[in-house]
C-alpha cells in the first residue's frame, strides 16, 4: 500500500463509505483480473462524493472511478490511490424517477433494472440496453450500446462531480461519440436524465427484450469471465468478422482466449492475468493491421500500471 494511505486517511474516508484495503481488483471486475488497490470505497451516497474527492486532493492520492466493473482490464500490479466504486451494492441500489417519458436515473442503477422498470412503466427506447452488464454510470461514460442504439440516443442531461468535487450538469449536445463520452477528465457520473417514449405496444417491447436476451445467451460467452465486446467496429466492418476471418477464433495467450462463440469477446478461461489479456489484444490488433490494414480500437479501458 502507498505510504499516504495512513490510518488517519482510512479513518476519515470510512465516514463516507464502505472501505476495502489492499483489495484485489479481480473481485470488482467482470474479467476477474487485477491486482490490489490501495483503497476501494463504495460511497454511502452521491452527497459523500465531494468529501471523498477533497480527501484525495488533500493527501495527493489519485482517484480512479469504476462502475459495475465491466469494460475494464485492471493491471496485475493493481491501482494506487483511491478507487471510487459507483455500483449496485448492499441496500444502496440507487433511484429511478419517472415523470411521463422523462426519467432521472441514479448512476449506480443496473442497466438490467432500468430496462425492467422502464418497460414496466410502458416506455420504449431502452431495448438496446438489454443484456449489457454494469451500471448506468459506466454506460454513460462509455456511451454503451449495440446496433440497436446507444446511451447517446436517450440521454438529455448528465450530472457529475468534476475531479475538483464541483457538481456539474451537462446537456447532451456534442457530449457523445461512438462508444465514448466527452465528460471532463476524472468526472464521476451520479445521475442521468433520459427522454424515452411511450410504447405503441408494450408487449412488443417486452418480446423484443426477451429476443435480445435469448440471442445474447446463445451467441455470447456468458459462462466465462469477460469484459464484453473488446473492439469498436471500424467504419464499414464488423470486428468479430475481421477476427474470425483472420483465423483467430479460439486463439489464446496464457489464460486469455478469443471466444469460440463470439470472436469480439476475450474470455478468462480460469487463470488469465491482465497481461495475458493485454498481449492477446495487441496480437489481434497486429494481425488485423497486417492482413487488412485496419486498426482495431479497443472498446475496453486499461486501468493501472501496465
Amino acid at each position: 500500500m502507498n505510504q499516504t494511505c495512513s490510518h488517519d486517511v482510512i479513518k476519515e474516508l470510512s465516514q463516507y463509505g464502505k472501505l476495502y484495503i489492499n483489495a484485489p481488483m479481480s473481485q470488482f471486475t467482470t474479467f476477474k483480473v487485477g491486482g490490489p488497490a490501495d483503497i476501494v470505497i463504495e460511497p454511502l451516497g452521491n452527497e459523500t462524493i465531494p468529501y471523498i474527492v477533497t480527501i484525495a486532493k488533500q493527501t495527493k492520492m489519485p482517484v480512479t472511478v469504476i462502475g459495475g466493473g465491466s469494460n475494464l482490464v485492471v493491471s496485475d500490479k493493481g491501482i494506487r490511490g483511491i478507487v471510487v466504486r459507483i455500483g449496485n451494492y448492499g441496500d444502496n441500489e440507487g433511484t429511478i424517477a419517472f415523470e411521463d417519458t422523462r426519467v432521472v436515473v441514479d448512476a449506480r442503477v443496473t442497466k438490467k433494472r432500468f430496462v425492467e422498470e422502464a418497460i414496466g412503466h410502458g416506455l420504449a427506447g431502452v431495448e438496446f440496453m438489454a443484456g449489457i452488464p454494469g451500471c448506468i454510470g459506466g454506460g454513460v461514460i462509455m456511451n454503451a450500446g449495440t446496433n440497436m442504439g446507444a446511451f447517446s440516443d436517450i440521454i438529455t442531461h448528465v450530472t457529475c462531480y468534476t475531479a475538483d468535487g464541483v457538481l456539474l450538469t451537462v446537456e447532451n449536445k456534442s457530449l457523445f461519440s461512438y462508444r465514448k463520452s466527452m465528460l471532463p477528465e476524472g468526472a464521476i457520473v451520479v445521475q442521468a436524465e433520459c427522454a424515452l417514449r411511450y410504447a405503441e405496444n408494450p408487449q412488443d417491447v417486452k418480446n423484443t427484450v426477451k429476443e435480445i436476451l435469448r440471442e445474447r445467451k446463445n451467441k455470447h460467452p456468458l459462462d466465462y469471465p469477460s469484459a464484453g465486446s473488446v473492439f469498436k467496429n471500424p467504419d464499414g466492418h464488423a470486428s468479430w468478422k475481421l477476427i474470425n476471418d483472420a483465423g483467430l477464433r479460439g486463439y489464446s495467450i496464457g489464460g486469455a482466449q478469443v471466444s469460440e462463440l463470439h470472436t469480439n469477446f476475450i474470455v478468462n478461461t480460469g487463470k488469465a492475468t491482465a497481461m495475458d489479456i493485454k498481449h492477446l489484444i495487441e496480437f489481434i490488433q497486429e494481425t488485423i493491421l497486417k492482413l487488412y490494414d485496419i486498426h482495431l480500437e479497443p472498446e475496453i479501458r486499461f486501468i493501472g500500471e501496465f
